[in-house]
């Protein structure tokens, strides 16, 4: 698309209130950008199911509350590749027309939370202002520069990317926050003196409370803990039981982590099912670890799939299950074996159809299970592929604690398990807490990503390491965005939903559809099925996107 002038009227979705009947394609002014702004075209945005979200709650979502949207209507879209039009005057040295972007969403400025297609307009929309909050945002400028190397879709697709990598990049403590607040909770111990020397860790405030009789029986646990909220209304970083508590005790002790909070275990054996709170193990950035002895914060490993492992995805059959998946057999050393449980139907074929062909090539066994057909088997059945030992890693791609709660006895000796999917905060599953003492086993969750995950799958793309649009399986043009998110509400789609804006008359199709009409789309597909910058060039033409 060569041409860099802004017509005078644009199109782009307005959302009026929660449901689809409440989005409006209007047409609208095309802005000017002020002094420090910057005038983009936008040139593809992917459909997440993070906008199913929006569209549900509306002005109910956590990012909206507080806002009419009936005077004040959202633009969504944040899956989004960009060209700079024109250059307000206080920028100019520093962007110039013709100058590629994509964009971290995730935009926090002055630590507010002003994310791009929530309460920044967004990617819905054939042109875009972009101002302050993310060119100067608190994490710096929140555009990231692309060359010609990547097609629109393949720039697009890094956000949804990024937060596949962001799971594999996570980072846990591996001590207590520094100048934090820490509850020192002494059930029994054989090693006062290591006690001592991680007291001298915490720069914080302490709380220490000693073996006191009610951390011992279930029914007074809730009340204990209530004294200890009363004084520390706040909560707590670190959380450090030294002994075997019981579960109603962890359980209640639990609620008092912050965000980012540690709970940390020193104990050897079983401490029985334990509801723990999965929702804010991924939303939250709770982190359960633990030792028999020692430093419970220490973990032997990272949070990278185990080389020469085991792994299991479970749910991958969806656009994100499909990226995890070929993240997987694309790093160096990948695991040994992948497991996939999925129900069976298109997906299941899908999944056999993109990657049994790449895993025999990287030298992985790789194992599809019908998960509709086995049944409660499932488990048995994995079990099984694993010899009896477990999985090295598992990650869980439907949210379902339940799920979460059967697959965590499949984690091998120290195994690790993303709870990529998250459910709401307070969602509990039944879980045995020492085994993250006993066995060295982690669960963690993540929740969108940072500038610098977003970076790095760009420069993966750009050595040639990764295909980000490889898993487009719809495309359409500005005015297919409601039947594309009616389409991923309902799980029509294998893959990735593409919208390129400036496409003239291009309704919601599949890459299929598309080269069954067009035999120079299907002659520039890989395997003549999967989407490529060369068929998304000739999409382009044809639909008239490059005048």
């Amino acid at each position: 698309m060569a041409n860099l002038e802004a017509p005078a009227r644009q199109k782009r979705w307005e959302l009026y209130g929660a449901g689809l009947d409440n989005l409006e394609l209007a047409e609208r002014d095309t802005p000017k950008p002020g002094p420090g702004e910057l005038l983009v075209r936008i040139d593809a945005c992917g459909i997440c199911f993070s906008d199913i979200k929006i569209l549900n709650l509306g002005p109910n979502h956590p990012r909206l509350q507080g806002r009419d949207l009936r005077t004040d209507p959202v633009v969504m879209g944040h899956e989004t590749s960009m060209t700079v039009v024109s250059v307000g005057e206080d920028l100019r040295g520093r962007f110039e027309p013709g100058q590629r972007f994509l964009i971290q969403a995730d935009v926090y400025y002055q630590g507010q939370g002003m994310a791009f297609g929530y309460r920044l307009p967004g990617g819905y929309s054939q042109y875009q202002v972009i101002g302050h909050e993310i060119l100067n945002g608190d994490e710096g400028c929140y555009l990231i520069p692309i060359t010609d190397r990547f097609s629109h879709s393949q720039a697009a697709l890094c956000e949804p990317w990024a937060c596949v990598e962001a799971a594999y990049l996570y980072q846990p403590r591996r001590g207590p926050k520094p100048g934090g607040q820490a509850l020192l909770m002494i059930l029994e111990t054989d090693e006062p003196r290591e006690i001592l020397d991680e007291l001298k860790q915490i720069s914080g405030g302490i709380v220490v409370t000693p073996m006191d009789d009610w951390t011992h029986y279930p029914d007074r646990a809730a009340a204990g803990v209530a004294a200890i909220r009363a004084e520390n209304p706040d909560g707590f970083d670190d959380i450090l039981v030294y002994g075997r508590p019981i579960p109603e005790l962890t359980q209640e002790l639990t609620k008092l982590l912050r965000p980012g909070g540690v709970f940390a275990i020193q104990d050897a054996n079983s401490l029985g099912a334990t509801p723990v709170d999965v929702g804010s193990i991924h939303y939250r950035d709770h982190w359960y670890t633990g030792a028999p002895q020692g430093d419970a914060y220490d973990w032997k490993r990272s949070t990278e799939l185990q080389p020469g492992g085991i792994a299991w995805f479970i749910g991958a059959g969806g656009p994100l299950g499909q990226m995890h998946l070929q993240r997987a057999l694309s790093i160096p050393h990948p695991p040994a074996k992948i497991i996939v449980t999925q129900n069976g139907g298109p997906r299941m074929e899908d999944l056999r159809r993109r990657f049994s062909g790449l895993a025999q090539e990287r030298g992985v066994e790789f194992v599809l299970l019908d998960a509709k057909e086995l049944g409660e088997g499932v488990y048995d059945a994995v079990r099984e592929q694993t010899g009896g030992f477990g999985c090295d890693d598992i990650c869980v791609v439907i949210p379902s604690a339940q799920v979460v709660e059967r697959a965590y006895d499949l984690l091998a000796p120290g195994g690790g398990m993303d709870i990529f999917a998250g459910v709401a905060v307070g969602t509990t599953a039944n879980l045995d807490l020492g085994r993250i003492a006993a066995h060295g086993v982690r669960l963690w969750g993540t929740s969108g990503s940072s500038v610098a995950d977003l970076r790095t799958i760009v420069d993966k793309v750009e050595r040639g390491e990764l295909e980000t649009g490889r898993v487009v399986a719809a495309v359409g043009g500005i005015e297919a965005v409601k039947s594309g998110l009616e389409a991923v509400r309902d799980g029509v789609f294998l893959g990735k939903t593409v919208i390129y804006p400036h496409c003239k008359d291009l309704p919601l199709l599949t890459v299929s559809e598309l080269a069954e009409r067009h035999p120079s789309i299907q002659e520039r597909l890989a395997d003549g099925y999967y989407w490529t910058p060369e068929a998304e060039a000739e999409l382009l033409r044809l639909y008239g996107a490059t005048a």
